[in-house]
């Protein structure tokens, strides 16, 4: 239409804000301010949002997260401590949601043959996109492993992978770790606890026979090493991977209260163990190292988050070769980061890397709320704004409550919590709430980003 000079003409600017798919999104509270020009990433400063996504009964426990890198699909593993079976959650696509706000998830059933599903970890094949879950049988004290894709005509395998043959009281399977390597071999490291002997760490992998363990038609498909033995060795296992398929392995050595490391490929020291294991304490003042949590940099150094129950404290360690003040001959660097509650188990803890390759660990803090800590770097922020962790001489980390326990003191949020990262950098939480005793429910704690659209709307 032409207009004269004297027609009116008016702009109005909207701001459109975008947070991608999901909950709707509520204020958020307010984070560490960020200093101008520092790098700030900004997957880390992402704002979070919550979500209970199973809640009859209770359900939630030895919850753990994993993203598929074939889908960007988001996988949570989880024990239904009512029906005392393995469930799965996960991001709804070709079926019906059932679970989460407005049935916006799908949840099912993996395993309900006895009493499955305690201490599941779950991975991702990145090369197939296959899903896979190692738990605990608590029926017959053994190791399983389930496997397979979502998909409307998929079928799930379930392998046992490890059991008890001439004492059936030996538990085999508890603190299960599993991870793939990027040629799509599962690796499971766990613990194997000896009614009749002493402990131990033990590793297993699929081979195509003559393996040593493997039940039923799986019988001789899976070979089961022990790394180290002792009492209470291999408790809280936490397994990582290297490009050359080498296993890294932090656990608790429960008799001497000791965080331990081990490595394949590099020697023999580990006591009753196999060839070509290292072993050494990481961390040794007395009880420390339960709930260790662990991942390798890019160059293959460690990275550890754990509890010290001495002291109710979060503590991290990394390896850095030499001068550090722990470890063998100073090679790693062991930190306390912030307070964790006293007297509480099970406790949560869990480390990933995150989109700018450093830490991010959730936990479960003093208060019972679920925390984030991560280094100020990480985050983009100038020295002496930090709230937690190593002063040197201002606090160094940034700890953030991202689920807050504080309206219901008598509850606690952030048991089992298991922390994972996706590709664009970011985080995901899978915990279990904790309400009464015999109560609780799969909590999850996202991030999103949050962008800004200009729209124009003209008015005549």
């Amino acid at each position: 239409k032409s207009r004269g000079l004297g027609d009116v003409y008016k702009r109005q600017v909207l701001l459109i804000v975008a947070v991608g798919p999901g909950l709707a999104q509520g204020p958020q509270p307010a984070g560490p301010s960020e200093a101008a020009g520092v790098g700030t990433s900004l997957a880390a400063n992402a704002p979070w949002f919550k979500m209970q996504v199973d809640t009859p009964g209770d359900t939630g426990q030895y919850a753990s997260v994993a993203f598929n890198p074939t889908n960007g699909g988001t996988y949570v593993s989880y024990y239904d401590a009512t029906n005392k079976e393995l469930r799965l959650a996960r991001n709804r696509d070709y079926t019906v949601g059932n679970c989460g706000p407005d049935n916006e998830l799908r949840c099912r059933t993996v395993d309900s043959a006895g009493d499955v599903g305690q201490y599941s970890s779950i991975a991702i094949d990145p090369a197939t996109g296959t899903i896979g879950i190692a738990y605990y049988d608590a029926s017959n004290g053994r190791l399983k492993y389930a496997h397979g894709k979502i998909c409307p005509t998929c079928l799930w395998a379930i392998e046992t992978v490890d059991s008890p043959i001439l004492f059936p009281t030996d538990r085999k399977g508890r603190y299960a770790s599993l991870k793939y390597h990027t040629d799509g071999t599962p690796h499971i490291a766990y613990y194997f606890e000896n009614s009749s002997g002493v402990d131990a760490l033990k590793v297993a992998s699929p081979v195509s026979s003559g393996g040593n363990c493997g039940s039923g038609s799986w019988a001789g498909k899976w070979q089961c090493d022990t790394v180290q033995t002792g009492e209470g060795v291999g408790q809280y296992a936490s397994l990582a991977l290297d490009g050359a398929g080498n296993r890294h392995i932090s656990y608790y050595y429960g008799s001497n209260g000791d965080l331990w490391y081990a490595k394949s490929g590099s020697g023999t020291n580990c006591a009753g163990g196999g060839a070509g294991w290292l072993c050494y304490p990481v961390d040794a003042v007395s009880h420390v190292g339960q709930y260790t949590s662990l991942y390798l940099d890019s160059g293959n150094n460690f990275h550890i988050a754990y509890y010290d129950a001495t002291f109710d404290k979060l503590k991290y360690a990394m390896y850095v070769g030499s001068g550090g003040n722990c470890g063998v001959f100073g090679s790693v660097q062991c930190d306390t980061i912030d307070s964790m509650r006293a007297g509480t188990h099970p406790l949560g803890v869990s480390i990933a890397k995150d989109g700018t390759g450093q830490p991010v660990i959730a936990y479960q803090a003093e208060n019972g709320s679920l925390n984030t800590a991560r280094p100020l770097s990480a985050l983009g922020l100038l020295p002496g704004s930090g709230n937690c962790g190593p002063e040197n001489p201002f606090s160094t980390w940034y700890c953030q409550t991202i689920d807050s326990s504080a309206l219901f003191p008598a509850r606690r949020q952030a048991d089992f919590c298991s922390i994972a990262v996706s590709s664009s950098g970011l985080a995901t939480i899978a915990y279990y709430e904790r309400i009464t005793a015999s109560d609780g429910n799969l909590g999850v704690a996202y991030q999103h980003f949050q962008t800004f659209l200009p729209l124009v709307v003209r008015n005549f």
